[in-house]
């Protein structure tokens, strides 16, 4: 084993040596058409080198060649693992000349030497952990705090990986909650300049539970400052305008609801007609999908469960509407989500 050990060693070594003038080099990556080629030879000969090493290691454990490590057993295998791991994420880290602008300067110039100097380090241990005769003949000092202050420095890049992470992490959530003030914003601004005299249909959907508290209060508001906004919502049922109508009456409750358990069955036939309509402009699968209508439906049931016991019987609309999820297409249809939420209301009830 010893023999085959030397002889990945020495490949290791060999491919330090092809890789020592980028390793030592202390300028930049190369940019442009060289940058990929330059990438690419490091990338492969790192890796082509931690293989060489760790096969080089594991026959250094089956040799005994870790028994300086005081802990016996499975504990010393973790130990020598995990310093391994972390010695070999120092040496690819610091090797790919990245990720170190975070750090002072000072810690910048000696960590630029870090890459030729952490293969020839672990290539000099290696060799003497390897072969019986120099492991007996150099004291555990020599080797053992070299490879410890390595792996004490693997710990490094990984706080520096760790960092960037969370920065990346902390910039994500920036943008989200930038994005989603923007929208909210946006939303705000088109309930302000919508003339609810004229275009109150375009501002119902805000009203919905799923709109945040300022921008649902904001609709409503302007809404109700209507004062025939019940009639409007009334005439805007047996329109084309009846699911902005249901995502209204799924959310909020009106003033008299009288006046609107017939013109909630009359919206549901409305209701049905638009999503046979859909379905007939359908051309395939990715714009009728298995959630498509699955708002709608919900909306609708969300609504009638408000005016239900009030001498209407909204079950023959109901199963307008289910039979209209049934209207025929050109393609090989999807099974709809919100199919089985209506059979099983019709069930009920």
């Amino acid at each position: 084993m010893t023999i085959v050990g030397n002889i990945f060693l020495v490949i290791a070594g060999l491919i330090y040596l092809a890789l020592s003038s980028m390793l030592f080099s202390r300028q930049p990556p190369p940019g442009g058409d060289y940058a990929v080629g330059y990438a690419w030879t490091l990338v492969l000969g790192n890796a082509a080198f931690t293989l060489c090493l760790t096969i080089v290691v594991a026959i250094i454990g089956s040799k005994g060649g870790f028994d300086w490590v005081a802990i016996p057993g499975a504990p010393r295998f973790m130990i020598v693992t995990g310093a391994y791991i972390l010695i070999m994420l120092a040496y690819n880290f610091f090797a790919m000349k990245e990720g170190t602008g975070d750090l002072p300067p000072l810690a910048r110039q000696v960590v630029a030497y870090l890459p030729g100097l952490l293969p020839l380090l672990l290539l000099s241990c290696a060799a003497i952990l390897l072969n019986d005769d120099w492991r007996a003949a150099v004291p555990v000092a020599v080797y053992k705090w070299p490879l410890l202050l390595t792996a004490i420095l693997g710990l490094l890049p990984l706080g520096l990986i760790m960092q960037h992470n969370a920065r990346n992490a902390a910039a994500v959530a920036k943008d989200r909650a930038d994005f989603i003030s923007r929208t909210e914003q946006a939303h705000l601004d088109q309930i302000d300049s919508t003339d609810v005299q004229k275009a109150m249909v375009n501002i119902l959907v805000f009203t919905d539970a799923n709109h945040k508290a300022e921008v649902r209060e904001r609709a409503l508001e302007r809404i109700r400052s209507r004062p025939d906004w019940q009639e409007e919502l009334i005439r805007l049922l047996d329109t084309n305008g009846a699911p902005e109508v249901f995502t209204f009456l799924a959310s909020n409750e009106v003033e008299d609801k009288t006046m609107f358990k017939n013109s909630v069955e009359a919206g549901i036939y409305v209701q049905a007609r638009l999503i046979r309509q859909s379905i007939r402009n359908c051309r395939g699968t990715y714009d009728l999908y298995s959630g498509r209508f699955g708002w709608e439906v919900e909306r609708v049931l969300r609504s009638v469960q408000k005016f239900q016991g009030m001498g209407v019987d909204y079950q023959p609309a109901i199963r307008e509407m289910r039979a209209a999820l049934d209207e025929p297409t050109s393609f090989e249809k999807p099974r709809l989500n919100c199919i089985p939420v209506l059979d099983k209301w019709l069930e009920k009830n």
